[in-house]
């Protein structure tokens, strides 16, 4: 039986990328509530078939996509707090090869 040395856990730094994406992404997307409120009286949007889809489809939903957006980031954190911050060359050599063929 060999000892093999303990590196840090490519995964680690993989999802610490995907946190910052994700932080990216969720202060790039805009609130819905502002942009879909203009449906109707606004310059975007006019007419019943807009408020309609408005009032039927946008509105119902601006509220979960906020939420979901909102908790990413803290999904993301808790995947990583749940990662070993070492493992041995071989398991980080397979890490790495499963991260590139993703």
């Amino acid at each position: 039986m060999t000892d093999e040395r303990m590196v840090p856990n490519p995964f680690i730094s993989a999802m610490e990328g995907l946190k910052t994406r994700t932080s990216n992404a969720v202060e790039d997307t805009p609130n819905m509530d502002g942009p879909t409120g203009s449906i109707g009286d606004g310059p975007a949007w006019t007419g019943s078939k807009a408020r309609q889809l408005h009032d039927d489809y946008l509105a119902p939903n601006a509220q979960p996509v906020k939420t979901a957006l909102g908790e990413l980031v803290g999904d993301v954190e808790e995947k990583i707090a749940t990662l070993d911050p070492e493992v041995s060359e071989g398991a980080a050599r397979a890490m790495r090869i499963d991260l590139q063929t993703r």
